[in-house]
């Protein structure tokens, strides 16, 4: 009897298909006419080995224009990355090596894009091209398993982005200026004046040039009125 329930019980086990993942970092933001900013294509395989994937992406090319594909490490191939700004398309295809299939999460590639300057504002997306429907379908993204040669992409999340109106161009924070002229933090350091040097006798001379002697005016004042005191007290004795 044990041994007829065996194939019963084993045939209504579940079966537990592998389920792989696309999507997108930053899966938001602002971005302003003329700024460049880039977007990372996320892949998790649902713990299955893959032998590769296929990422398409659609964007607005009123909007955006992308500019590079800079390929991931996930995989050790990639013969397929495409850019098509007609129509506003971003292939990439990551192939495994014979020898070493990718499992995880990673990232397949990023993307470069600039807004346009013409760029109309408001939001707009970046979207998977995936049709969940039609797993036979070889022309949109896919996910493709070891040793069965499936498409286990089960589901995208694409990108919701905003065209901003303000500008890229981050102003400079002002510069100092430093007291003699001289900016501080342009490599030139901030000078302060030297106090006046002190006047001695010995550093002037009547037209007050160095190397001869001037009196100081105090030093004439004390000594007349020196004399005047003399000239008094030898008056009274006379």
């Amino acid at each position: 009897l044990a041994v007829l329930l065996f194939p019963v019980t084993y045939s209504l086990s579940p079966v537990f298909a592998a389920s792989a993942n696309l999507s997108l970092s930053p899966a938001t933001g602002t971005f302003n006419k003329g700024c460049n900013f880039s977007i990372d294509i996320k892949v998790d395989t649902g713990g299955a080995q893959t032998d590769g994937t296929d990422s398409i992406l659609i964007y607005d090319q009123t909007r955006f224009t992308a500019t590079a594909v800079r390929s991931g490490t996930i995989y050790s191939d990639y013969p397929g990355n495409i850019i098509d700004t007609a129509n506003g398309k971003v292939t990439v295809s990551g192939l495994a090596s014979v020898t070493s299939p990718f499992s995880g999460a990673g990232t397949l590639a990023t993307i470069d894009f600039t807004v346009l300057e013409t760029a109309p504002a408001g939001a707009t997306k970046v979207r998977f091209d995936f049709d969940p429907a039609d797993k036979a379908k070889t022309t949109d993204s896919n996910v493709v398993e070891r040793g069965t040669i499936a498409d286990i992409l089960s589901f995208v999340s694409d990108g919701n982005y905003t065209v901003g109106s303000g500008s890229c161009t981050i102003s400079p924070t002002p510069t100092p200026t430093g007291i003699g002229g001289s900016s501080f933090g342009k490599g030139g350091p901030i000078t302060t004046p030297s106090a006046a040097p002190k006047k001695t006798i010995d550093d002037f001379t009547g037209n007050g040039t160095k190397g001869g002697i001037e009196t100081p005016t105090l030093v004439l004042g004390a000594t007349g009125l020196f004399l005047t005191i003399l000239g008094i007290l030898g008056a009274a004795f006379l």
